[in-house]
C-alpha cells in the first residue's frame, strides 16, 4: 500500500506518513528499500513509499482505532482483488440453458 493510500484512509497529511515510516523503518533496520517516487498534480516528483502488508500494518498499530479499521479494510480490498479471477466467469457447460 502506498503512503498516499494511507494518508488518504488514515486522514493524516502525507508529510507526517512519511515522517512516521521513516521512523519506524529506521527503527526497523529496514533503511529507505520501500522509497518511491509519484508525481503531484503539477507534475513534479514527490517521495512515496510502498509499504507491504507487514510494514503497513507495523505502521497503523501506532495510529488510532479508527485509522487502523480503515487501513485493514484498504488491505481486504487489495486482497481481495488479487484472488478474484480475472476476466468473466465461463459458463457452466453441464447446463444447457446456461448458454
Amino acid at each position: 500500500m502506498s503512503s498516499l493510500e494511507i494518508a488518504e484512509r488514515t486522514g493524516k497529511s502525507h508529510d507526517n506518513v512519511l515522517r512516521d515510516i521513516r521512523v519506524m523503518l529506521e527503527a526497523l533496520g529496514d533503511g529507505l528499500k520501500f522509497e518511491g517516487i509519484y508525481r503531484d498534480r503539477a507534475n513534479r516528483q514527490k517521495p512515496c513509499f510502498h509499504l507491504p502488508k507487514r510494514e503497513c500494518l507495523v505502521l497503523v498499530t501506532g495510529y488510532s482505532i479508527p485509522m487502523r479499521a480503515a487501513v485493514g479494510d484498504r488491505w481486504q480490498e487489495l486482497e481481495a482483488q488479487v484472488a478474484a479471477p480475472a476476466g468473466p466467469a465461463l459458463p457452466d457447460f453441464s447446463n444447457p440453458a446456461a448458454f
